[in-house]
């Protein structure tokens, strides 16, 4: 699929899209091997991820970099640009308070999932984040998880900077590479399925 053509799968997600946007990832991420961990019920798992993913738009709102697809948003990508931290310290506390809250039982799993996140996050170089990234499993393989990478990525290739991102399942991280991501690390919680550090350099 061309660029052009992936660039017409997907756009800024603006405030009218949060309801969908979140009800898109909370889907995409129900079968997830790393949130199936930090919340293993399913039912209450099914009732703490649109609370998760409304902080997560909440939290990354101001970096206006929140992407989605055309079609009645099936998808959608979170990320923060490179030279940006993206959240503060303070910022990231009070996220972490609030998806404890919201996972209820599982606080700790998710507690400590965010602090993996944190502790392995690279500060060595300016790079855009891609912090979330998922379709709905009936629109999957359609090119739309492209389309999400290329919005992004395409403005990294022209203005030279890196990207990274932790990928949550194998699926996952054979699309990002794809696109150019190279695994640079392996991660977990304590008891949990691995995570992979990924980084891109411009192309």
């Amino acid at each position: 699929m061309s660029t052009q053509m992936l660039s017409n799968l997907a756009r800024k997600a603006g405030k009218r899209d949060r309801g969908g946007v979140v009800a898109a990832l909370a889907e995409a991420f129900d079968d997830d091997p790393v949130f199936r961990w930090a919340s293993p019920d399913d039912e209450r798992r099914r009732r703490t991820l649109p609370d998760f993913f409304s902080l997560a738009l909440e939290a990354f709102a101001e970096h206006d970099e929140t992407w989605c697809t055309n079609d009645g948003v099936s998808g959608a990508a979170i990320w923060a640009p490179a030279g940006v931290e993206p959240m503060t310290e303070t910022d990231g506390e009070l996220f972490a308070t609030l998806c404890a809250e919201a996972a209820g039982p599982d606080a700790d799993r998710w507690l400590e999932l965010i602090a993996l996140l944190d502790d392995n996050h690279p500060h060595h170089t300016d790079h855009h984040y891609l912090w979330l990234l998922g379709i709905r499993p009936a629109q999957q393989g359609c090119g739309h998880g492209s389309a999400l990478l290329r919005t992004v990525l395409d403005d990294a290739d022209r203005t030279g900077s890196p990207a990274y991102l932790e990928a949550t399942s194998k699926d996952n991280r054979r699309l990002y590479e794809r696109h150019g991501f190279r695994v640079t690390g392996e991660m977990a919680a304590v008891g949990g399925p691995p995570l992979w550090a990924m980084w891109r350099e411009p192309q």
